[in-house]
């Protein structure tokens, strides 16, 4: 493997050889490709004489493995890089594909495990290193292992009863394994210990190493059983040859990761891939380094990304937490998603900078590829995907099902959080008129940016004027159930026309931000339809009350001068001598009007629903203008007339406001029960 990783390098003698400027070239795996790392000959020494490079315990003066190291360390911020994962780093040195295998996990079947593990291990198709978790002292010194650790996997016996690894600490002077020996290490030891052939570097030496003796009851090379492995550590590390793949594809791209409402994929890369016949595909995702300043590199995550967290986003223990990847795979087509969906596969989320997914694919099948993550700090990143697979394939990024795009920001406040549907606030939400120049399909997406609270969108036909009532015939699309985050609602061949968007809340009252994006396969116009009342001054009534027996009341209107006025009643509530509260369920049927004078010779100024009574719990007028000099023909009265049911004596509450043009505009008197 380190035929072409460091120069000088004698092909003839197998081996590094040393430069006689003291400058060496290493080759590594990094940031998408790989590069060349130009280092010296200097390395670091302790006071105390404390190694503080890698050695060969066998043969100290042999230089290259502490080049090789110190290499790395240049790419990874310096000698006092905090650490990371083993197949991370063997990425980078060897091109070999990493995969950690969460041994804790449920669904982790050892047999399954050993089987996949054990015959590329065989092959030298897989480098195996184990990685232990965060362990107490006491756990350490009970065990002879070391907490958050990277042990490597020298070899892999199968017998008929056993599944052993052979497990190096490379620490120097690192802890030896204190639990059970294997029942079937017992014959070969035996054999290791009369074993004389091989080079001290061979593996029969780690073998031999194994052995404990009076002077090493301990040794840190040892053997240990799947069972036991699985128990104690937290990680296995694998590295796949990618040898074992005949296509591979890369795709470099950046993402400005920002706070994304959560289940939103708008702004996630998304790719589409395709390949030209059924069989095994593996997606490898690898987050790049980038440069930190001496500034900040104390306060840098683990990754030398230049990522810095707030001291907000600091744990108990002072450590900064790590952001998690993730990719997943769906039936896209090859086109954007919006939502996160029911994926085919996902791979674990990881706080490691490669992310690993292994899956199958059906020949000459699109599918969309995406890229997740959970906890990043906010700030631009950089990263590559690898594609590999046996047949010819194709990656590229995923297609705009609607190329144009309008959006509109916006908030619920107290005066239009709305609520749901079954709220009799529900039209005070926020409307917007979408009109539509060509027929053509859309998507809606709305989108909380600072809360929680569950979400609905909906399209209707309303001409894009402002709805008070809806029937479920005049519902074009609607997102469904309320979520959290963002909510979706698609429509194919929208006509010609001016139609209504509402945007809403699960709950009236709540507030807070949102953003609501149009995308189009046709140009369209997006704009807010004003609220209701906007621009006008507001009147509010006293709150009008039938009685349990009385069907229609009114209140005398004194116009002072002449107005436009809009009226609206809302459904408050409904009781009865039997309930407290019989819920929205009692309303009746409702008629709002302006009336001059009384008895059959009265006349109508203005009617709801055309003088139709309207079951919804809001009820309200068309403008219209109110001159004092109507008065001359008689009084006029502002009428509220239900519809009682069959269901018994309901007493109904509702809350009047009247908008007007002018201040001052009229008077209002007392509600009162009225008879034609």
């Amino acid at each position: 493997m380190l035929t072409n990783k460091i120069y000088p390098y004698d092909k003839h003698l197998g081996k590094p050889v040393v430069s006689s400027n003291g400058k060496y070239i290493v080759r590594l795996n990094f940031n998408g490709c790989w590069r060349k790392v130009v280092i010296d000959d200097r390395l670091p020494v302790s006071s105390t004489h404390r190694l503080l490079h890698v050695i060969d315990r066998r043969n100290p003066a042999l230089l290259w493995p502490a080049l090789l190291e110190k290499a790395y360390l240049k790419v990874r911020g310096g000698y006092d890089f905090p650490g990371s994962s083993s197949c991370s780093d063997l990425w980078a040195m060897t091109g070999w594909i990493p995969e950690q295998v969460f041994l804790q996990e449920a669904d982790t079947v050892p047999e399954q495990l050993w089987k996949r593990i054990y015959n590329a291990f065989m092959y030298g198709d897989v480098l195996v290193t184990a990685g232990t978790g965060k362990m107490s002292t006491r756990q350490e010194r009970e065990l002879g292992l070391e907490g958050q650790h990277s042990y490597v996997v020298l070899d892999m016996k199968e017998t008929d009863h056993d599944r052993l690894l052979l497990i190096k600490n490379p620490w120097v002077e690192g802890k030896g394994w204190r639990g059970p020996r294997p029942s079937a290490v017992t014959a070969m030891d035996a054999s290791a210990s009369i074993s004389s052939g091989g080079s001290s570097n061979s593996l029969e030496s780690y073998h031999r190493d194994s052995v404990p003796t009076q002077d090493r009851p301990h040794p840190t090379t040892f053997w240990i059983g799947l069972e036991q492995v699985i128990q104690h550590f937290e990680s296995l590390y694998l590295n796949w040859n990618p040898g074992l793949f005949q296509y591979r594809q890369d795709i470099h791209f950046e993402w400005n990761v920002e706070s994304s409402p959560g289940g939103c994929l708008v702004k996630h890369p998304q790719f589409a891939f395709a390949s030209k016949h059924t069989g095994p595909v593996w997606f490898l995702l690898s987050r790049h380094f980038r440069d930190t300043t001496a500034i900040t590199k104390e306060e840098s995550d683990a990754f030398n990304d230049g990522s810095i967290r707030p001291d907000s986003q600091v744990n108990s223990n002072g450590d900064a937490p790590k952001g998690y990847m993730s990719i997943s795979i769906c039936n896209g087509q090859g086109e954007r998603l919006y939502m996160k969906d029911t994926y085919l596969e996902s791979s674990d989320y990881v706080t490691t900078p490669q992310c690993l997914l292994r899956c199958d694919t059906d020949a000459h099948s699109t599918y969309t590829v995406v890229i997740d993550q959970d906890d990043l700090p906010p700030s631009l990143y950089s990263f590559s995907l690898s594609a590999f697979a046996n047949s010819p394939i194709t990656l590229e990024q995923a297609a705009q099902r609607y190329p144009l795009q309008k959006m509109e920001e916006g908030a619920w406040t107290r005066q239009t959080a709305g609520g749901g549907t079954d709220s009799s606030k529900y039209f005070d939400n926020p409307q917007y008129s979408l009109t539509v120049r060509e027929c053509g399909s859309l998507a809606i997406l709305l989108t909380s940016t600072n809360h929680e609270h569950p979400l609905h969108v909906k399209l209707a036909l309303g001409h894009g004027k402002r709805l008070y009532r809806l029937q479920s015939r005049d519902v074009l699309a609607d997102s469904g159930d309320h979520r959290s985050g963002c909510v979706l609602a698609e429509i194919k061949d929208l006509q010609p026309g001016s139609y209504t968007i509402i945007c809403s809340l699960f709950e009236a009252g709540l507030t807070g931000d949102y953003q609501l994006r149009v995308d189009s396969t046709s140009e369209v116009v997006l704009k807010q339809v004003p609220r209701d009342g906007a621009g006008l001054l507001s009147m509010k009534l006293t709150p009008a009350c039938f009685g349990a027996n009385i069907h229609k009341i009114a209140a005398p209107l004194w116009p002072m001068r002449l107005a436009s006025y809009t009226i609206i009643a809302r459904f408050a509530k409904a009781t009865s001598p039997r309930a407290m509260d019989l819920g929205k369920l009692a309303r009746s049927p409702l008629r709002l009007s302006v009336e001059i004078g009384r008895g059959p010779e009265r006349k109508f100024i203005i009617a709801s629903e055309q003088g139709e009574y309207s079951d919804t719990a809001t009820v309200r007028s068309e403008s219209v203008n109110i001159d004092p000099k109507l008065t001359t023909q008689g009084d006029l009265w502002l009428v509220l007339d239900r519809l009682s049911g069959s269901g018994g004596p309901v007493e109904e509450w509702y809350e009047v406001e009247i908008y007007t043009d002018t201040p001052k505009a009229c008077e209002i008197g007392v509600w009162r029960e009225w008879d034609d």
